[in-house]
């Protein structure tokens, strides 16, 4: 299997600010209720891609597209 290195993507909650966007560059006013929690959602990313957090960044497993 082939990995990408995402050596920006050090930690889960890297990685669900790189998936969902940065919480804190939101225009619409939101409470601290609704916010999704980004650690959690990374958390369980690396878990259904099979990816790895490193001391290096992160290991994404590529996908083969040809089909």
């Amino acid at each position: 299997m082939t990995y990408t290195l995402e050596p920006h993507i050090q930690t889960p909650e890297d990685l669900g600010i790189a998936m969902l966007g940065n919480p804190h560059a939101s225009i619409i006013p939101t409470s601290n209720g609704n916010r999704v929690n980004r650690a959690e959602c990374g958390h369980r990313i690396a878990e259904l891609e099979g990816g790895i957090f490193t001391a290096q960044g992160y290991l994404r497993p590529m996908t083969d597209r040809r089909l």
